[in-house]
């Protein structure tokens, strides 16, 4: 005979749940919200890469659809945005194409760079 599953136990669970959930996701808003006060008190200029995350997501693999997913980056890049623009202070999107593969001392692009390379290093000038 099959045990019947207590629905008041689920509920609690569920509810245990979602408020961590809430937690995490409270912490992490306020890190962001931290970040952009600390970063826009140092800095004048805030230049992000102009990125399409939605695209990003939709043609990634499951691992990195799911990682990019908490990982919440439009949400940090809004409150950058947010936290610099209050102040008064620039913002400069730059285009995202090549932006990974490009020196910056030459300006020579590294186009055999692929996602799993962490380090960057320029076959012209050796700059890393």
């Amino acid at each position: 005979m099959k045990e019947k599953v207590s629905f008041k136990n689920w509920f609690k669970t569920k509810t245990k749940l979602a408020k961590e959930h809430e937690h995490i996701k409270d912490f992490r808003r306020d890190l962001f919200f931290k970040l952009g006060a600390l970063l826009a008190q140092e800095y004048d200029l805030l230049v992000l890469e102009d990125l399409d995350v939605q695209g990003l997501i939709q043609s990634g693999t499951k691992k990195r659809r799911l990682r990019l997913h908490d990982s919440s980056f439009s949400e940090l890049r809004r409150i950058l945005e947010w936290e610099f623009r209050k102040r008064g202070k620039l913002v400069l999107p730059v285009p995202a194409y090549s932006t990974s593969r490009e020196c910056f001392q030459c300006g020579e692009i590294n186009r055999n760079l692929t996602l799993e390379d962490r380090v960057f290093l320029c076959p012209r000038c050796g700059f890393a």
